[in-house]
């Protein structure tokens, strides 16, 4: 809108100046409709066929001309933000953070034992932004789409709903992010067997081999691998606080539009040229 403003003052005031006080002007100036060309080429960084004679009148051209590289410097610049610019905003990375932006603390039921077990002061610390939902998924859309509430879950739970693609967007941007602080509980599994077992030593020595070597890791991502493979959502989640790796491939945009601008151009080019042509042959008989 203030584009279109700026180029519809500018042609009038162009008009004028070259109709009532400039006398020896160029005719292009002096019709409403060459001036609003005329002001179209500058916007365009087109050279204009004729430039303006008078002081006034070049004064203004030159006003013009100012504030047409300006504006599509800027106009380029916010063009290319927005075609470049994934939108993100800064994630909530501590606790701290969590409690000073007033966003609830939600956690679904079977998580009720952890509250009810620790330390009463730590309590009454979440208890204020602290509540409780009907189930999972209800706490998890709060987080995901209305984004006005936290939620409590398991690290193995968060990995395989991010290796699902659930907690991912269609750019696959994250929509849940984990704090650096976050951990409110820590649990360990435990494999069940009767008192006094003669095999307890064998199974509790083979369980910690598995867990030093790794191989108990390497079950866990093989699994997490395979229900990604599965879900075929394969999501390339780039860290928020670091650099990113920026290369054509996110210019793809851009090029597109300048891709479309030079058709038109070359569009408009021979429609002018085959249109002088027909005029000419029309004067010459």
């Amino acid at each position: 809108m203030v584009l279109i403003i700026s180029i519809v003052i500018a042609a009038i005031s162009t008009t004028v100046f070259a109709r009532y006080t400039c006398t020896f002007e160029w005719q292009g100036y002096k019709t409403l409709t060459s001036s609003l060309t005329r002001v179209w080429a500058v916007i365009l960084g087109v050279s204009v066929s004729t430039t303006p004679r008078t002081p006034s009148l070049r004064s203004l051209f030159l006003a013009w001309v100012c504030f047409s590289v300006a504006f599509s410097t800027v106009f380029q610049a916010f063009l290319t933000t927005f075609l470049i610019d994934s939108g993100y905003k800064t994630p909530i990375q501590n606790t701290d953070e969590l409690f000073a932006s007033g966003i609830r603390l939600t956690y679904s039921p079977e998580y009720s034992f952890i509250f009810e077990k620790s330390d009463e002061a730590e309590v009454s610390k979440l208890q204020r932004n602290l509540v409780k939902c009907p189930n999972y998924l209800f706490c998890a859309n709060w987080s995901m789409y209305y984004r006005n509430a936290s939620i409590l879950i398991s690290d193995v739970l968060a990995e395989l709903n991010y290796a699902i693609g659930h907690f991912l967007g269609k750019n696959s941007e994250p929509l849940v992010c984990r704090l650096e602080d976050g951990v409110v509980f820590s649990s360990g599994l435990t494999m069940i067997m009767f008192h006094e077992d003669p095999l307890l030593r064998r199974v509790t020595e083979i369980i910690d081999r598995l867990v030093e070597a790794g191989i108990y890791s390497h079950w866990n991502f093989k699994r997490i691998y395979y229900l990604k493979l599965l879900s075929r959502k394969i999501g390339i989640v780039h860290p928020l606080d670091g650099y990113f790796s920026f290369n054509l491939y996110h210019m793809q945009p851009a090029f597109y539009l300048l891709l479309m601008g030079w058709c038109l151009s070359a569009f408009c080019f021979i429609v002018e040229v085959l249109y002088n042509r027909v005029l000419a042959k029309e004067h010459a008989f």
